[in-house]
């Protein structure tokens, strides 16, 4: 984040930004960034995503985690086939957040293999040290008390039926944390994440009809 603050004043000579908008890990970027410097920005977009890692969070990422130390090719300094099917496990693994409860039961179990084969193919390029950075990076994110400093507006985006980052816990909480805040829940029984990003339309176009220069 620091890295990406420096690069915007060195390269285009921008200390202060119209917003950020982050999703899933990216919005625990959007948070830090929004309450370490709440003067250089006017507003944040934040979509699955939470201000910590806990509960079901945490132990998904400890099991990732142990997955990929499990594997004496990890400490190889060649990046094996070994890897790669570890990759493959990891991305199958995910792609199981990626519905809303409801929804992840209308799929018969062959278009279930098809979605998922489909998801694993567009993420096996995927490097497992990269993501094992990002993974240990994000194993002890906490900025709960950190952020009532945040000043800009902020949209918080969720889905009613999402398990992995749930309303009840990682959204609706905001509320009493950050003054400036509105929450977007929206009903996605028959949502598909990987497909279908129509629902956020509406929102994100009333949210930021206010900053328009």
């Amino acid at each position: 984040m620091n890295f990406k603050r420096k690069f915007l004043a060195e390269v285009f000579g921008i200390s202060n930004i119209l917003g950020i908008l982050g999703v899933g890990r990216g919005g625990y970027e959007a948070f830090t960034w929004g309450y370490e410097y709440p003067d250089e920005m006017e507003f944040l977009i934040v979509g699955h995503s939470s201000f910590k890692t806990n509960g079901y969070r945490y132990i998904t990422s400890k099991a990732l985690i142990n997955l990929i130390e499990s594997s004496d090719a990890f400490l190889d300094s060649v990046y094996s086939d070994q890897l790669s099917k570890i990759m493959f496990s990891i991305n199958s693994l995910i792609y199981a957040q990626l519905f809303s409860k409801k929804s992840l039961q209308k799929f018969t179990q062959e278009e279930l293999d098809i979605l998922m084969d489909t998801f694993v193919e567009e993420n096996s390029t995927e490097d497992i040290y990269d993501f094992k950075y990002r993974t240990d990076a994000a194993l002890n994110y906490d900025v709960e008390d950190k952020l009532s400093n945040i000043k800009a507006k902020t949209l918080i985006v969720c889905a009613s039926q999402d398990g992995y980052y749930s309303p009840e816990f990682d959204m609706l909480p905001l509320k009493d944390k950050i003054e400036n805040v509105e929450i977007y829940i929206f009903d996605d029984q028959e949502f598909v994440y990987n497909d279908d990003n129509s629902l956020f339309v509406n929102p994100f176009r009333e949210f930021l009809d206010e900053f328009k220069k």
